[in-house]
């Protein structure tokens, strides 16, 4: 179940963030991560919803000025979720990795979803479901 979104600062972009659970098909997804229009993110090491929508907000405002650090608008909502500065560190940390079986999906789009390609179940993206998930030695070491 999808959250839609937009932000009152971006009126033409909606977001749509979605949590994935017994994803199957992580090394593939990872092999054509620069293919996809999104980010994967995965779940183990967040916690909270607040934190994917602060990364979100954040990038769009990078955005917004000229200022990413990284390559795509995607990448860089990955990026703002870790505490450093280094986007090596903010990959490993975050982002899918060959044996992740939650992934959290965020797409900024100006028109519909088109990336329906994980093989898994998608849940209700809550902290609730991020609690179950989550990682936390793994978000320790971060």
């Amino acid at each position: 179940m999808a959250i839609i979104s937009t932000l009152p600062q971006f009126p033409d972009v909606k977001i749509y963030v979605s949590l994935w659970e017994d994803v199957s098909n992580a090394n593939e997804l990872r092999s054509r991560i620069s293919e996809l229009p999104c980010a994967l993110i995965d779940a183990r090491a967040v916690c909270s919803r607040e934190q994917v929508f602060a990364a979100i907000y954040r990038a769009l405002i990078e955005s917004k000025y000229g200022k990413l650090k990284t390559k795509s608008l995607h990448a860089e909502c990955l990026y703002c979720l870790s505490p450093t500065s280094n986007i090596g560190e903010a990959f490993k940390n975050f982002g899918i990795k060959d044996d992740s079986t939650a992934l959290i999906v965020i797409q900024i789009l100006e028109h519909d979803n088109d990336a329906q390609r994980l093989e898994g179940n998608e849940v209700q993206f809550d902290d609730e479901a991020l609690a179950r998930i989550m990682d936390l030695p793994l978000i320790k070491k971060v």
